[in-house]
């Protein structure tokens, strides 16, 4: 008697209307992030463009989610069709990781250099002084956190892949 190695079950991806749930709940607060980021603009053009990054940064991981969504639904379709199971490539939270770290990097490398750029402003001392210290008191802590971030979406992005 032959015996067969085990093959991993996979299970259908759920449908459209398990994004209205991040869309209902996330949808609103990335508008009331950018309102109020535009209504800080009034007043500080730089400080209210900071402030509507939250609001971007929502909207754009609900159209990472819908992507992977919609991925997700390709590489089923590609399982039932071929009857086979996908393998999934290998180290790619530690490459999103490294890409996440030298993008962290650079954005605090950025920020202290704005800041020393524009110290001897008097007009925009407030931004570089927030700029520069901001840099080096956060600057570990962003640099740990996009690396997981962007290590995570990696290995994500990867695991709906298309096998070739």
């Amino acid at each position: 008697m032959t015996a067969y190695a085990p093959q991993p079950r996979m299970m259908a991806p759920p449908g459209p209307s398990q994004m209205i749930l991040p869309l209902v709940i996330l949808g609103p607060l990335g508008l009331v992030a950018l309102a109020a980021g535009l209504e800080i603009m009034k007043r500080d053009f730089f400080i209210g463009l900071i402030c509507c990054v939250p609001g971007g940064l929502i909207f754009a991981f609900l159209a990472f989610c819908f992507a992977l969504h919609v991925r997700a639904q390709r590489l089923w379709g590609w399982h039932v069709q071929t009857g086979r199971v996908p393998t999934f490539r290998n180290h790619g939270f530690l490459k999103g990781a490294a890409v996440g770290a030298l993008l962290g990097g650079g954005l605090v490398a950025m920020a202290a250099w704005l800041g020393l750029r524009l110290m001897d402003d008097p007009l925009y001392v407030t931004f570089a002084n927030y700029a520069f210290y901001g840099a080096f008191l956060y600057g570990l802590p962003v640099l740990v956190v996009m690396a997981i971030v962007v290590g995570w979406a990696k290995r994500a992005w990867d695991r709906t892949a298309l096998p070739r």
